[in-house]
């Protein structure tokens, strides 16, 4: 095949140029630190690394998530626990005031300290985040929580929240909750259950008192029917000077026979009644609907109690009962939550675990994939070199020769 001069020049000058570009792809690996310059360079790699890197910026995301999430539930930890702390204060003070030997004045000052507590407690009711949002407001976290009207006839502290909890993704597969509610926490808390007398027949008199709360709390539990309320009523029949039935009036069912002395008290499921009759007598009592107080209207209703100077024992009784019910139903509620703060914390840090693990995996094998290896890369540079320079030397030599140079 005759090769002309002019292509023995292209295909030298084509040589030298294709050399150089190779030597010019290595210099710039090296100095960037990558082997993928272009997607052309290796277009599935490429892919790969672009995959690879959003699943590492997710990752840098999640842990992003991580921080707000831990940031928010150790504030929230912190404020229940100065509320549990304040409770377990009132809680003291409530039991000093049921001494028999204590003095008025004396009521007067635990009734400041308890006007206090519940004013501290209202405050921290009321906590806001690093943000400026309410954190027990839910999803009205703009506005407070709880307000306060001191006209009101009835319930002062009132709930003006809702029951919205924010999540926030921490995976590609799990949301953790950043809040909880203060209509869970505080204002979703049952105050002491109750029973009264309806009516009596025949009976000369009775009474009836709580004297065992817990049990009395189970037997309302099994039987109180929030749909008829006829079934809540019972019916204490005396059959004989020594016994007496107790029957469910809506249903009919006898419950129980009991020991029974007229003008003697009885136990029955933690109430006392005392019921004074002959055989045929019956006296009537009803289970009362479950109510619900937040902790800062229970503390208000003890402090009014024990500024109250014509209040007699036994309504000072009662209203002592209302109030340790309703602080350590209270303090139940508040533990259970910080346990489920706990529990989301410890989530969050074994899922942050796995990101961190995954989040390695990933850099490796992005560069694998895309970053240099200096050894190979200096070794294919000095390769590089010494082409050129034989294209360039070998390019000077051809063009040089000339047909006359035979003549």
């Amino acid at each position: 095949m005759r090769i002309s001069t002019g292509q023995l020049y292209d295909r030298s000058i084509q040589a030298v140029l294709n050399n150089q570009a190779d030597l010019s792809n290595i210099q710039q690996q090296l100095s960037s630190g990558k082997k993928l310059l272009r997607p052309s360079d290796d277009p599935v790699g490429a892919a790969q690394v672009i995959r690879l890197t959003e699943e590492i910026d997710l990752i840098a995301q999640y842990k992003k998530n991580y921080n707000l999430l831990t940031n928010s539930l150790e504030q929230e930890e912190t404020v229940l626990s100065s509320v549990n702390n304040a409770i377990n204060r009132a809680r003291v003070l409530m039991i000093q005031s049921g001494n028999g030997i204590i003095s008025a004045g004396d009521r007067k000052a635990i009734a400041i300290e308890i006007g206090q507590i519940r004013d501290q407690v209202f405050d921290l009711m009321n906590s806001r985040d690093s943000s400026g949002k309410y954190i027990f407001a839910g999803f009205q976290s703009g506005s407070p929580a709880f307000s306060f009207d001191a006209s009101a006839a009835g319930n002062k502290y009132n709930f003006e929240g809702d029951g919205g909890e924010n999540e926030i993704q921490v995976s590609d597969n799990i949301r953790l909750q950043m809040n909880n509610s203060g209509l869970s926490i505080f204002e979703d808390v049952l105050a002491r259950l109750k029973s009264t007398i309806t009516g009596s027949v025949g009976a000369t008199s009775a009474s009836l008192a709580l004297q065992g709360q817990s049990a009395f709390d189970k037997f309302h539990e099994n039987n109180y029917d929030a749909v008829n309320p006829a079934n809540n009523e019972f019916q204490v029949s005396i059959i004989s000077a020594t016994q007496a039935q107790i029957t469910n009036v809506g249903t009919g069912v006898v419950l129980d026979t009991v020991d029974f002395l007229s003008g003697s008290a009885f136990l029955y499921n933690g109430l006392e009644l005392n019921i004074e009759g002959v055989t045929g007598d019956t006296v009537n009592f009803q289970l009362e609907s479950s109510e619900k107080k937040n902790i800062a209207e229970t503390l208000n209703d003890f402090a009014n109690a024990l500024n109250n100077d014509n209040i007699g024992d036994g309504d000072f009784d009662k209203a002592l009962s209302d109030a340790l019910i309703g602080v350590d139903n209270s303090l139940t509620s508040i533990a259970n939550a910080i346990s489920k703060i706990g529990g989301r914390i410890n989530v969050a840090d074994s899922v942050l675990a796995s990101n961190l693990d995954l989040e390695i995996v990933n850099k490796s094998a992005r560069s694998s994939i895309e970053d240099v290896d200096y050894a190979e890369a200096v070794s294919e540079l000095s390769r590089q070199e010494t082409a050129l320079q034989a294209a360039q030397a070998t390019f000077a030599r051809v063009t040089g020769t000339s047909l006359f140079d035979f003549i």
